[in-house]
């Protein structure tokens, strides 16, 4: 079977579905396979409430002068890593 003809089948078998819970399940299954972040998708549609909770918690420490590191001393740190 060549790929024109999968697709047309793809084609063919989605434009059976009615389901709008179904079809976007399909463009997520479809746009996570290729790697293609599906358009109007937000941050928040992909993590958990309590991973929101520790990214919003992270921003605002990431606010506090006392709480950054300077790039030098991260590339120290990572220096045997950072090698080439």
């Amino acid at each position: 079977m060549s790929a024109l003809e999968i697709k047309g089948g793809l084609i063919d078998l989605i434009s059976n579905i009615n389901d709008k819970d179904t079809l976007h399940k399909i463009q997520k299954l479809v746009a996570g396979v290729i790697h293609e972040p599906l358009e109007g998708q937000n941050l928040e549609d992909k993590l958990s409430s309590s991973q929101l909770k520790e990214l919003e918690l992270s921003i605002k420490e990431s606010e506090k002068m006392e709480n950054l590191v300077s790039h030098e001393k991260v590339s120290e740190k990572y220096a045997k890593w950072l090698k080439k």
